[in-house]
This record gives structure tokens, C-alpha cells and sequence, in this order.
């Protein structure tokens, strides 16, 4: 290969990784802010994750397990799809009782707020999904199941690593 055309190949990869300045999309596009691809449609980690971190410091679950492990979810999440949230029990309605088993109790709620969605580049907050629970418009959110832990405020890294895998 003659080095002309091995410089024009490396470039070529360097563009598509770091610049794309040669016109070179994501089948899900660029995004607006960082002009990087998207990860997921309308979604761009590298944004969105330095959204998560900054908000950061205006929530706690009260366990730096839980915290440092949602807040590794949201750093990381490719889409939407695998953000996960703290949701403040102020933000919940409708909270009803379901079932209680050895290990935990399940309810279910309306989580008022519903799960992100995308960015809102125009309002510049989160895009969330809700909808109305009813037809009368009286609740709009998200409906969501609750599970309360028995002995949650023993809850350890070694617990977490196991929802890890599983998530």
C-alpha cells in the first residue's frame, strides 16, 4: 500500500471517531450541542452524562451504595432506556399496596414526574414520559411498582454488584 493511501485510511478513521467533519453520521445523528453522534436516538451520552453529574449534588437515597449506583447507570446509559432515577417519595401518588413477601413488600404508584425521555435542547431540561392515569386529567404521570426491602438500610455494594448484573 502506498503511504499516501495509508495516511487518507488513518485519517479517514480519526475523522469518523473524534471530528466527523467529513460529513460521516450515526444512523441516529448528531447531536446538537457536542455535534459527536448520538448513542440512541435523540440521545447523547457524553451531554447527557455531564446533565447527571451536575445534578448530582441535589439528591440522596441516604445510602452512598444506592447513590454511587444509580449515578454509575446514569454516567453510562447508551439510551434512555438504561437511566435509572431516584425518585423522592414526595414525587409518588396513588401509592397502593400490593402483595408483601419474605424478602420485600410491592406497592404500586403514579410516579408524577415520569422517566426521561431525551433532552429538550429548546427548554433546556429533560423531555419526560407521562400521560394521563385517567380520563379526567385529575393524575398525569407514569405508573410505576414499588418494592420496599426489608432490612433496605443494610443494603452493600455486594447486593448492588449482584442488581448489576442482573441490570
Amino acid at each position: 500500500m502506498e503511504p499516501e493511501t495509508e495516511n487518507s485510511i488513518s485519517e479517514l478513521e480519526v475523522d469518523m471517531e473524534n471530528e466527523n467533519t467529513l460529513g460521516i453520521t450515526s444512523k441516529y445523528g448528531l447531536c446538537p450541542e457536542c455535534n459527536k453522534p448520538y448513542t440512541y436516538y435523540v440521545y447523547c451520552n457524553l451531554c447527557n452524562a455531564k446533565r447527571f453529574q451536575q445534578d448530582f449534588p441535589n439528591w440522596t437515597s441516604g445510602n452512598n451504595y444506592i447513590d454511587n449506583f444509580i449515578q454509575e447507570t446514569q454516567l453510562n446509559a447508551k439510551g434512555s432506556w438504561e437511566v435509572l432515577e431516584w425518585i423522592p417519595y414526595n414525587r409518588l401518588t396513588n401509592i397502593k399496596y400490593l402483595a408483601k413477601g419474605g424478602f420485600s413488600t410491592v406497592y404500586n404508584a403514579i410516579w408524577l414526574d415520569g422517566y426521561i425521555q431525551n433532552w429538550d435542547y429548546d427548554n433546556k431540561q429533560w423531555d419526560r414520559w407521562i400521560y394521563d392515569i385517567d380520563d379526567t386529567d385529575s393524575i398525569v404521570g407514569y405508573p410505576v411498582v414499588i418494592k420496599s426491602l426489608n432490612n433496605s438500610s443494610n443494603i452493600n455494594e455486594e447486593f448492588l454488584n449482584e442488581v448489576r448484573y442482573l441490570y
